[in-house]
């Protein structure tokens, strides 16, 4: 069993930090769709200090999510990295009506082309996760996170099958994960999307480092 505590300090500062975060991504998914973007405040799901066990994933994914256990949703995944500190992976989940919205807000009056959605998928991913994960660690690290290319995870599946697919215990490569929820959502458009946030076991030690010389900076 991981063994990690935070403080209640060190908790409000990652919160705050990743308020700040998501106020980024925010203004620049706003200029990109030409809209007001509506975040939620950022969901740190908290067991036992933030941590998660593999084995309970599945359920806690499922639990506040934005969609219907029945609602058709591609996801794609992003693995991201920041050398020796951070290391885990964003997946980003669209609905199919998200999809022709952006593509309207683009002036696209109409998908013809899948690859034309994939496409759209590709540089939303690129962007909600990029402008996220960038403002956490610059945050805490001063530098910029490293992103490999978004992969389609699931086409066109319903919420349900896609989490026990891809969530069971054995799919999983580690026994404890840091797990943010961040949702997306406009204003009087029907425009929905989640991202979370896994980071590794050794990601959680790093972050608490961070924390603790960002606090004593502070307290100085």
């Amino acid at each position: 069993m991981l063994k990690i505590k935070f403080t209640e300090d060190e908790n409000d500062l990652l919160r705050e930090t990743f308020n700040l975060a998501l106020g980024q991504a925010g203004d620049k998914l706003a200029r990109l769709l030409k809209s007001f973007v509506d975040l939620s405040v950022p969901q740190i799901n908290i067991l036992e200090v933030n941590i998660i066990e593999a084995e309970k994933v599945a359920s806690k994914v499922l639990d506040g999510s934005i969609f219907t256990t029945t609602d058709s949703i591609t996801a794609l995944s992003q693995s991201f990295s920041l050398e020796p500190h951070l290391d885990g992976e964003g997946i980003v989940i669209f609905n199919d009506r998200t999809i022709q919205t952006v593509a309207e807000i683009f002036g696209i009056d109409k998908i013809t082309d899948r690859s034309e959605e994939i496409d759209i998928m590709y540089e939303l991913t690129n962007l909600i996760a990029g402008a996220c994960l960038n403002g956490i660690s610059n945050r805490l690290f001063n530098k910029e996170m490293s992103f490999k290319s978004p992969v389609i995870l699931v086409e066109k599946t319903d919420l349900l099958k896609f989490v026990y697919g891809v969530f069971q215990r054995s799919q999983l490569k580690w026994d404890h994960t840091l797990m943010v929820r961040i949702t997306f959502a406009l204003k009087q458009k029907d425009f929905k999307s989640e991202l979370l946030v896994f980071m590794s076991e050794r990601s959680i030690e790093a972050v608490q480092g961070a924390l603790q010389r960002m606090l004593a900076e502070m307290f100085q």
